[in-house]
């Protein structure tokens, strides 16, 4: 059975002291840990262009092409989930600027994590493109055609939007880098149960 709720507080205890966990619900565990994967494997599809030839290439797109749209509608109903099941509390004591901190980061993913693949989209449904897209080539899945056919001063505009894809990935890179550093963080120095709420198995005393 699916669960619909962050589940009820539970004892953990961690370092020295008993701290008091409320996880996230199985649905939003599964989600993070699947959009995680996901994006993990499409910025090695991304980088690993320079280092394989143009035939190889053109899979190696269309794979990246489809992971993340992918991407976009999984996070689009993890968003949906999220506005309907709060998050669970942080721990008492948590400093202010932790919070917000970890506030910002965690929206900032949201934003990320769809205007990333919408930012493709556009860019892979520009003028040049050639025939309709597929999800991994069993799935049809349509060009925006109204970048497709756009000209003149529409054209551009969708074509610096299609741009803004290369500098939302520097974007997804600090997000990253700020989210990991902040679980390591919590896990290993502060020793607290901020990683624990989202991590797929439950731990026990």
């Amino acid at each position: 059975m699916v669960e619909t709720r962050s589940e009820p507080a539970r004892d953990l205890r961690t370092g020295d002291g008993k701290q008091v966990i409320t996880r996230y619900a199985t649905v939003a565990v599964v989600l993070h840990w699947l959009i995680a994967a996901l994006l993990v494997i499409n910025i090695a599809l991304a980088w690993s262009r320079g280092f394989i030839t143009r035939e190889q290439s053109g899979v190696v797109m269309d794979f990246h092409k489809s992971t993340g749209i992918l991407i976009l509608l999984l996070s689009l109903v993890r968003l949906g989930w999220r506005l309907a099941h709060p998050a669970p509390p942080y721990p008492a004591g948590l400093p202010a600027w932790e919070r917000g901190l970890a506030h910002v980061t965690q929206w900032g993913f949201y934003l990320f994590m769809i205007a990333m693949p919408l930012t493709g989209w556009v860019m892979t449904s520009g003028p040049r493109a050639h025939g309709p897209l597929t999800l991994y080539g069993l799935l049809p899945w349509p060009l925006l055609s109204f970048v497709h056919t756009a000209q003149g001063t529409a054209g551009a505009i969708w074509h610096t939007v299609g741009e803004a894809h290369g500098i939302l990935a520097w974007f997804a890179y600090l997000l990253i880098v700020l989210h990991v550093g902040g679980a390591l963080k919590h896990q290993f120095v502060d020793r607290d149960v901020i990683m624990a709420r989202m991590l797929p198995t439950r731990r026990t005393r």
